[in-house]
């Protein structure tokens, strides 16, 4: 995709909206903010001159609301994806440039599904759901109200539209990007940033689906319409978060890195504060994601680490018989300390981290669980063992006597 076709990553509706004053003068999220304003005062206004019941406002306005906040998930799609750097894995960079390339096709494609679900609500509405119109606008409604009713319900349902759209995509995206990932070779991969914003928009689209639940007390008195609404929900959030643990499950390291922090039993780590360096050895466990060792809460590295979280992480394997099969890789980034909030926060994930440290290492930790030891070197969490997880920002490898940048 040429870099003119990327800064034009852009919705229908964003380039309508782009093309009118005063909307075209701003950013595109304060032109959004714009909007919701305008509809506001332009409901209120229509709703004191006809002398609409006040739950009518209410209802409006919780309509322009839903609809404002899905404009405002979705602006998040286009920068993200057009800061998003190609993977060092052909397959890879192809899926995600044809991703891309549906996503913001040139013809508009994302238009379709709103425009069906408009034209199906619309043809429902009048022809069975004339009790709605009624509950909304009182009997006999002018055909201004009526047409400013169908341009909030235009809005409303192209942006469902758009959330089916991204939501299938982007579920789609992660099967595909799982399978290449397992085809890679040496140093094939799709860097972490980049995963983790993918993640990060499949979230935002579980919070797409959540916002549509507000929809239900404009439609209350309708079943189908409710049900409609409840099936859309329960689509959204199953689609969003299958794609969200299959990114989580495709690796950001190399085969080549990958298999030597798999295999490597130790690591070297490393900080500094205040003109005082401190290294130390220690064990340690990868899920796949992330990297996890732990240290007693009396340790001076933990002390240090409380100072300042940034820190060198080594990880090698040394072939003394020929120094060219040497391998060494090393992460430099910031250290999470894990603490008593993280218990219920991340317990399922530090619950998988020790069960990684039984299976990795299990004489070590019979021996460190003994309770004749001393307290600080016993493994139990929080009380005596602090967990710490390595958030990489740079990789350096090292294979025989060549140094390799890798791309976080």
């Amino acid at each position: 995709m040429q870099k003119d076709e990327k800064k034009e990553m852009k919705w229908i509706y964003e380039i309508i909206v782009g093309s009118i004053p005063p909307f075209s003068l701003l950013p595109y999220r304060y032109s959004i903010l714009l909007q919701l304003l305008l509809l506001l005062v332009i409901g209120l206004i229509l709703g004191y001159f006809f002398s609409l019941e006040s739950v009518s406002l209410l209802y409006g306005s919780l309509g322009i609301l839903v609809a404002v906040s899905w404009s405002l998930l979705i602006l998040q799609l286009g920068p993200t994806l057009r800061k998003f750097r190609a993977p060092l894995s052909k397959d890879e960079n192809e899926l995600l440039e044809r991703y891309r390339g549906i996503l913001f096709h040139r013809n508009h494609y994302e238009a379709l599904p709103g425009l069906a679900i408009f034209i199906t609500f619309m043809a429902y509405l009048f022809n069975f759901g004339s009790d709605l119109i009624e509950y909304w606008l009182g009997k006999d409604p002018d055909i201004i109200l009526l047409l400013f009713v169908s341009l909030l319900i235009w809005d409303i349902c192209y942006r469902m539209g758009l959330g089916i759209w991204t939501s299938i995509l982007a579920l789609w995206r992660s099967i595909k990007l799982k399978k290449l990932a397992e085809k890679r070779s040496e140093l094939e991969h799709t860097p972490y940033t980049e995963l983790n914003y993918l993640r990060k928009l499949d979230i935002n689209n579980v919070f797409f689906g959540m916002i549509s639940l507000l929809l239900i007390p404009i439609i209350q008195h309708d079943g189908l319409l409710v049900t409609v609404i409840l099936v859309f929900f329960v689509f959204i959030i199953l689609t969003s978060m299958a794609s969200a643990y299959i990114v989580s499950k495709v690796p950001w390291l190399p085969p080549d890195i990958y298999n030597l922090v798999m295999e490597s039993s130790f690591a070297y780590m490393g900080n500094a504060f205040n003109g005082e360096t401190h290294v130390t050895p220690v064990v340690y466990i990868f899920d796949g994601q992330r990297i996890f060792f732990n240290t007693s809460k009396e340790s001076k590295k933990l002390k240090m680490l409380r100072k300042n979280r940034k820190v060198a992480f080594l990880i090698d394997t040394r072939d003394m018989s020929n120094i060219f099969q040497n391998k060494a890789v090393l992460f430099t980034g910031e250290a999470k300390i894990y603490g008593l909030w993280d218990v219920p926060l991340r317990f399922i994930q530090m619950l998988g981290a020790r069960s990684l440290f039984l299976k990795k290492y299990p004489e070590y930790t019979k021996k460190y669980a003994a309770s004749e030891l001393p307290k600080a070197w016993q493994l139990t969490p929080i009380i005596a063992r602090i967990l710490v997880e390595i958030k990489p920002v740079r990789i350096i490898y090292w294979r025989g006597a060549k140094q390799i940048s890798v791309p976080v």
